[in-house]
């Protein structure tokens, strides 16, 4: 289940945003929730509703982009995201794309100032 501040995050984002999401994000997505770890919280069903839900809500940039500016390489596709569906932020807790701050036009921020930002 997600925090209450994720919960606020989510609807902040669901308002006012557009969320951009690519087929490698959502399969990463799927995967994370049907961890052991996460999938004790979540029935099989709740799980395909997250997933399901993301992409109805968000929007699917194909990304074609090659970037290779973060310390960690892991986390270039994320960029190369941004770039390609032209995002004003990046939320993320990642603290190997926050030293970044900024890639081209996006701002790198953590949810904690994004809400206080917009709520």
């Amino acid at each position: 289940m997600l925090s209450p501040p994720m919960m606020r995050l989510a609807r902040t984002l669901a308002a006012r945003h557009r969320l951009l999401f690519s087929v490698e994000q959502l399969r990463e997505f799927k995967e994370v929730i049907e961890r052991p770890r996460l999938a004790r919280y979540m029935t099989g069903t709740h799980q395909r509703e997250l997933v399901v839900g993301m992409a109805a809500d968000g929007e699917l940039v194909l990304v074609i982009s090659s970037v290779r500016v973060c310390r960690d390489p892991d986390d270039d596709h994320l960029l190369a995201l941004c770039k390609d569906g032209q995002a004003d932020v990046l939320i993320t807790g990642d603290k190997d794309l926050l030293v970044l701050g900024h890639f081209g036009s996006t701002r790198i921020i953590a949810p904690s100032h994004f809400l206080a930002e917009h709520t």
